[in-house]
């Protein structure tokens, strides 16, 4: 059975344990490695960052060039890379939204296909004592041309995966400016993740999509940005426990004299990641330097006023340092008032559960948004019984059929 063990009862295993408890020994001490591995090099990382901090235009130019080699980092935002940024005075009030989305895919060995989209929703004006309002949209598809593509596949992963993510893109940036007036001032959006889809980030040749599907989606999330920024507010995608290390690769631009696609390959830094580097430099509450994303995207977003960038914050406590990656429109990062805004909404909203360092309102989002197991099983009773009032007999494909036999 597909490499497992029978039991001395009869009872099928599913894994191979003593397979697996090598792999866990050898896990372990690759971890093990790894962290010893750290010092030194986090280190030299470290005095890299103060000694190229106010070395802007040549650390910039350098990353244009480097991008005529397929070179992917971060390029400076302005600011010295090596500042540091104190948390902003507190806020006795505040409107902050946050969305979340989860999905069913369409199962091409299913009853019949669909794709269902649940958005959560939820605003909170922190110092009212009101409790948080919540909603939710939903997304259902199910006829041929929203399922399939003109040649008769079904829609790939990423593009139900992008339109997944500019769907609560546009109804975080709706929410925004249906509060655009709210007496507690212009309010904060937090997404959860990336601001842009991957799938949209890596660019038109590379994204998977058909063209005009592409461009469909870029300018939803142009249109989504600009209906944010109308509002006065702050839009932002939170990513914790980020693992890039975009700022490092910038850091090692700054030792070449000159560049070559084998010297730029020449990374000098391991495994160590960016938010390793940061949590040395961030006391808990403060942010680093603006950065701005490598993404080939990122200047077609520009030209737009949209341009993404991109800070880290500490959220954790003393001793306990928790990073995460915080990214936002240029709009955001040239506003300071709404740049403080944000930092020190992230910085609040992180405090509600302080145990576990991240945005409260994000967590209540994925609770509202998250499809669980029954739900699913519900939703599929429902949809066979629905054909079969209507005289149709719903079947699943044979593999599936011989699935459920063997749960």
């Amino acid at each position: 059975m597909c490499g497992g063990l029978q039991s001395g009862k009869g009872e099928i295993q599913m894994l191979d344990w003593r397979q697996v408890s090598v792999y866990v020994q050898e896990l372990a001490d690759y971890a093990g490695e790894r962290l010893r591995a750290h010092p030194p090099t986090l280190r030299y990382a470290l005095s890299l960052l103060h000694r190229f901090s106010e070395d802007l235009d040549r650390l910039g130019r350098l990353a244009r060039e480097a991008q005529r080699f397929g070179w992917r980092g971060a390029f400076p935002g302005g600011e010295p890379l090596a500042a540091r940024f104190p948390l902003p005075p507190e806020q006795p009030q505040a409107l902050v939204i946050a969305a979340d989305g989860s999905q069913i895919y369409p199962d091409r060995h299913g009853t019949v296909p669909y794709f269902v989209l649940n958005i959560g929703l939820i605003e909170m004006r922190a110092g009212s004592g009101a409790p948080p309002q919540t909603r939710h949209h939903l997304v259902f598809w199910y006829r041929e041309e929203e399922l399939f593509t003109d040649d008769g596949e079904m829609r790939a992963l990423n593009d139900l995966e992008a339109e997944r993510d500019i769907q609560e893109l546009e109804q975080l940036a709706a929410a925004m400016a249906a509060r655009a007036a709210d007496p507690f001032g212009p309010p904060v959006g937090l997404a959860d993740g990336l601001l842009l889809p991957w799938a949209l980030a890596r660019g038109e040749p590379f994204a998977g999509l058909p063209p005009e599907r592409y461009r469909e989606l870029l300018g939803r999330v142009l249109r989504a940005l600009e209906t944010a920024k109308g509002t006065g507010g702050a839009i932002a995608g939170y990513v914790d426990r980020p693992t890039g290390h975009a700022v490092l690769r910038l850091l090692a631009l700054g030792l070449l004299e000159e560049l070559s696609r084998e010297k730029i390959a020449d990374y000098p830094f391991g495994q160590l990641r960016d938010r390793t580097l940061f949590a040395e430099l961030l006391e808990p509450g403060e942010r680093s330097a603006l950065f701005a994303l490598s993404w080939p995207i990122n200047e077609r977003l520009g030209q737009e006023g949209h341009r993404l960038l991109f800070f880290y914050v500490n959220v954790g406590t003393p001793g306990r340092p928790h990073l995460a990656r915080v990214e936002i429109p240029e709009w955001v990062a040239q506003d300071r008032e709404r740049l403080d805004r944000l930092h020190r909404t992230i910085w609040d909203q992180c405090r509600i559960l302080a145990e576990a360092p991240y945005p409260y309102l994000l967590t209540r989002a994925h609770e509202l948004a998250r499809i669980r197991s029954e739900e699913r099983a519900r939703l599929e009773q429902m949809i066979q019984e629905a054909l079969l009032r209507r005289g149709l007999r719903p079947m699943i494909s044979a593999k599936a059929q011989q699935k459920e036999w063997l749960r």
